[in-house]
């Protein structure tokens, strides 16, 4: 009985040590077909082996390796996380494991393994480095730099990586001195590596950014417009009346001053002050000076942007106050998906009339309601887009014969023709229903308006812009006053500093 015994315990130890020898075989022959990027071999030699051995976790971690390099990421998961919860776990599965879940956007299911590991203590560095790229995905800016430079503390072989990282997340925090500052110790580790060649270029998209996100700007303009309809002379002209000199030329100057403090990704403000003089050369009636004063605030979220500009604007006709005009338009940007961009906006308006009114009913001092939705498509990588618009207004005047319902459509592309030289089309169409009857011709007003311009835009310099640009308006209406065509041709050249 002793003997039978003491044969099946030899028989199990000999059937066991042959199972543990091929498993080792196996692991050992999947390995070198890694080693070789021989994928699918190292995959069958590797299955064999967990047939022979299913409770190894190095078997199920080079399996899971295998199975990654092949394009496999449900089965690399599953290896991985079988080759972490088996005893003794493989310490190097914690980083393929969450890497795994970071490219298939499992945030939540990449956070849960980075603290597992960072309780276990495997790979900190590495660990440390995966945490911040997940944040930086998440638009947590603040925790991915401080994530990352934890990672270079940890281990110091992954500077050049982890700068490379870190300049993506200070640009997106809009410290681009920052940003450049982690490019330039990229390319200074190793200047032959792929990785500083993209850091150069990353460096010069930064230093684009330094320039447009300076905290004062000024751009100064000067035009020549060609005007062939300055009176707004009716097409049919007015019975009994001749009107002259609608046709003249002017000169545009134009001042804007920007001022945009540096508050982080999240907040924005911009302050703006335009200054905008239209001088003819007869028509002196007609000239004018605009100023305006814009503050808006807003706030960035993963996606998209809200918004909230308020604008005043000062009209001076002839060197005489003409009319004060207060906007508030809140609006929210959303991109749904990559280069696309729904917007939604809503608004109020008072407009004062100033100096004297002869006719009550010609008083335009009231308040404007609206509200509408948009559309942007970005093109050329963002050169170039594409936009269209709706917007419902009511204008409640305080002179009835202004009064109105409006809807407006409008559409436009900016196209980059060749380097430094782009095309700019927008098109308009406004209908107008008037509320009451007008008070001269007795029955209610409606006008339907359409306007087209072309332009061409030439960057001639990083400080300099060259434009063409032609505009026609035809404005349709029942009441012949209003019905009126013009084209409008205009050269400018403007300076930004």
């Amino acid at each position: 009985m002793r003997k039978a015994a003491l044969v099946v315990i030899i028989v199990l130890f000999v059937f066991n040590a042959g199972v543990l020898m091929a498993a080792d075989s196996g692991l050992d022959e999947g390995i070198a077909q890694l080693k070789e990027e021989n994928f699918e071999e190292a995959i069958i030699s590797l299955r064999k082996a967990k047939e022979s051995q299913p409770g190894s976790s190095a078997i199920a971690y080079y399996l899971g390796v295998a199975l990654k390099k092949t394009g496999d990421i449900k089965g690399a998961e599953e290896s991985f996380t079988e080759a972490l919860n088996i005893v003794p776990p493989v310490a190097e599965a914690y980083t393929e494991l969450i890497e795994v879940y970071f490219s298939q956007d499992k945030l939540n299911e990449a956070k849960e393994w980075i603290a597992k590991a960072e309780a276990a203590k495997a790979r900190p560095g590495s660990v440390a480095f995966l945490k911040g790229l997940v944040l930086l995905k998440e638009d947590d800016n603040t925790g991915a730099i401080e994530a990352f430079n934890k990672a270079k503390e940890l281990d110091p072989s992954l500077t050049q990586t982890v700068n490379y990282q870190l300049a993506a997340a200070y640009n997106r925090e809009r410290k681009f001195t920052d940003a450049k500052t982690a490019l330039a110790a990229v390319i200074e580790a190793d200047p032959s590596s792929d990785m500083a060649s993209f850091a150069k270029e990353y460096q010069k998209a930064v230093e684009d950014n330094i320039a447009s996100n300076r905290q004062w700007r000024f751009t100064l303009g000067i035009a020549y417009r060609y005007d062939d309809n300055v009176l707004l002379k009716p097409e049919d002209g007015i019975p009994g009346v001749d009107i002259s000199g609608q046709r003249d030329s002017a000169i545009l100057n134009t001042l804007r001053i920007d001022y945009q403090p540096e508050l982080g990704s999240k907040w924005f403000l911009n302050l703006q002050y335009n200054l905008v003089s239209n001088i003819y050369f007869n028509n002196d009636s007609h000239n004018l000076l605009i100023q305006s004063l814009t503050l808006n605030p807003g706030y960035n979220f993963k996606d998209g942007a809200v918004y909230f500009p308020v604008t005043y604007n000062y009209v001076l006709l002839q060197e005489r106050g003409y009319m004060g005009l207060l906007s508030i338009k809140p609006t929210v940007n959303w991109m749904f998906e990559k280069d696309h961009i729904a917007q939604a906006f809503a608004g109020y308006e008072r407009r004062a009339m100033l100096g004297t009114i002869l006719d009550p009913d010609e008083d335009r001092t009231g308040n404007r309601y609206l509200a509408g939705l948009g559309y942007i498509y970005i093109l050329s990588e963002g050169k170039g887009m594409l936009n269209v618009r709706y917007e419902y207004s009511q204008d409640l005047t305080e002179g009835q014969n202004w009064a109105n319902v409006g809807n407006k459509l409008s559409a436009g592309a900016t196209v980059p023709l060749i380097q430094d030289l782009y095309g700019v089309l927008n098109f308009e169409a406004f209908f107008q229903d008037y509320k009451y009857d007008h008070t001269v011709f007795g029955y209610k007003r409606i006008d339907d308006t359409y306007t087209g311009t072309a332009s061409v835009v030439w960057a001639a310099t990083k400080f300099m812009d060259v434009s063409l640009q032609y505009s026609h308006t035809t404005a349709y209406s029942n009441i012949y006053l209003y019905k009126y065509n013009r084209n409008m041709y205009t050269t400018s050249v403007e300076f930004k500093f």
